[in-house]
Order: structure tokens, then C-alpha cells, then sequence
């Protein structure tokens, strides 16, 4: 275990870097371009002014306002459109129900005997 401890005691002395180490850095450092800011980065400094702040919460709660509305305009006509649809055939199960008792008593009216 002694060798491993003088290996690593050698890997990890400290050395000076070489000549021109620093300046060589800066040079790359300086051709780069500078980084682009995400876009999460341009929405946070939009928040960062307070009457943006709040001009964009009254404009996110109008738009849910809204779409909700709509939501719920649509709801109810599917409502009635399904009420609708099952009054009609309320109706025509009614209407059938009616003209065959309509037929019974005719035929009823055929059997029996005039007075």
C-alpha cells in the first residue's frame, strides 16, 4: 500500500503551469462567443419588472376565464343536443305506443256490434 500512497502523493503535488498557460486560456476564451441566453432565461427577466409581472398574471387569468367559459358553453349544448336526441325518441316510442293502441280500438270498433 506504501507505493500507491507515493503514486498518489506524486499525481496530486502541486505544480506550476507552463509558460504562457494563462495567456493561452484567456486567447481561446476571447474567440468563443459568448453564450446565448435560454429562453427560459428571457421569460424570467421579463417577470423581473413588477407592472409586466402583473399585467401578464391579469392577462393569464382573463385568458382562463375565457377558455373556461368555453368550456362550459360547450358542455351545456352538448347537454341539450343529448337531451334533445332523447326526447325524440321519447316521442317516437310514445307515438308508436299511441297508434298501436289507436289500431286495437279500431279494430275493436269493427268487432263489436252497432247499437
Amino acid at each position: 500500500m506504501r507505493p500507491l500512497d507515493d503514486e498518489l502523493r506524486s499525481a496530486l503535488r502541486r505544480a506550476e503551469p507552463p509558460a504562457g498557460f494563462v495567456e493561452r486560456i484567456m486567447a481561446r476564451l476571447a474567440t468563443q462567443p459568448a453564450p446565448r441566453a435560454r429562453w427560459a432565461q428571457v421569460i424570467q427577466s421579463f417577470f423581473r419588472m413588477p407592472k409586466l409581472r402583473w399585467a401578464a398574471v391579469g392577462a393569464v387569468t382573463c385568458l382562463l376565464l375565457v377558455v373556461g367559459f368555453v368550456q362550459y358553453r360547450q358542455r351545456q349544448r352538448a347537454q341539450g343536443e343529448m337531451a334533445k336526441e332523447q326526447l325524440k325518441q321519447a316521442l317516437h316510442i310514445a307515438s308508436s305506443q299511441l297508434n298501436l293502441a289507436r289500431k286495437r280500438v279500431q279494430v275493436l270498433d269493427r268487432r263489436s256490434p252497432e247499437s
